[in-house]
């Protein structure tokens, strides 16, 4: 009889002692729920500019060509490229330059090698390039560019100081797209062509330095 008595103490006390425990687990867990921060996530809404679906475009371009042998000139033209796809493109250029003096006429005034209208030079080029390094310019924080690093490379013929001459082209050019199909492309090219000028035929490398407007359609 004691013993029964010894364990309806204990389990009386088992449970009083254990009741409050519970209370306050259960109430430690209300408090974490209650104070829980739910973040406040806001997504930024980007104005990106895009080529979309435009696969041809069309570029009008200026800047400077170094003639080998002469000095440097302003140059104009346009192009028309197609866009085979994200990473390759086509173009055909035209290109037209005014040539100065050589050293040789500049040391001696009296020389003259080339008439006017053999001063003017113009060629027709071929290119493929290469989309490289595509990438993005955050002008703002609601406020980004497309962008792209390439490669470009190709045949044509110049005429200069009265002859055509066979001419290969390579260069790298970087292109920023300001609006849905407009861009600004900066491109170096180097064209290479044989002349004769001197009485010697040799091979020379005419560096050229343009910024273009391109329109896509």
């Amino acid at each position: 009889m004691e013993i029964r008595f010894r364990s309806i103490f204990l389990a009386i006390a088992f449970a009083v002692a254990f009741l409050p425990a519970t209370e306050v687990a259960a109430q430690s867990e209300e408090d974490e729920q209650t104070n829980l921060i739910e973040p406040q996530i806001e997504r930024t809404e980007f104005d990106e500019s895009l080529i979309e679906t435009d696969d041809f475009e069309i570029a009008v371009y200026a800047g400077y060509l170094a003639v080998e042998n002469f000095d440097t000139n302003l140059v104009y033209g346009a192009r028309l490229g197609y866009h085979v796809t994200e990473d390759f493109f086509v173009q055909v250029a035209y290109g037209t330059s005014e040539v100065g003096e050589t050293s040789f006429e500049i040391l001696d005034p009296g020389a003259t090698l080339l008439s006017d209208d053999q001063r003017e030079l113009e060629y027709y080029l071929f290119t493929l390039g290469f989309n490289l390094f595509p990438g993005e310019a955050f002008i703002t924080d609601s406020t980004t560019f497309n962008t792209v690093f390439y490669l470009i490379g190709g045949i044509g013929n110049t005429e200069f100081a009265g002859e055509d001459a066979f001419t290969i082209v390579y260069g790298v050019g970087h292109r920023t797209l300001f609006l849905d199909g407009f861009s600004v492309d900066v491109e170096m090219r180097d064209l290479i062509f044989e002349q004769d000028i001197f009485g010697e035929e040799e091979s020379t490398n005419n560096l050229e330095l343009t910024v273009s407007l391109n329109l896509f359609f």
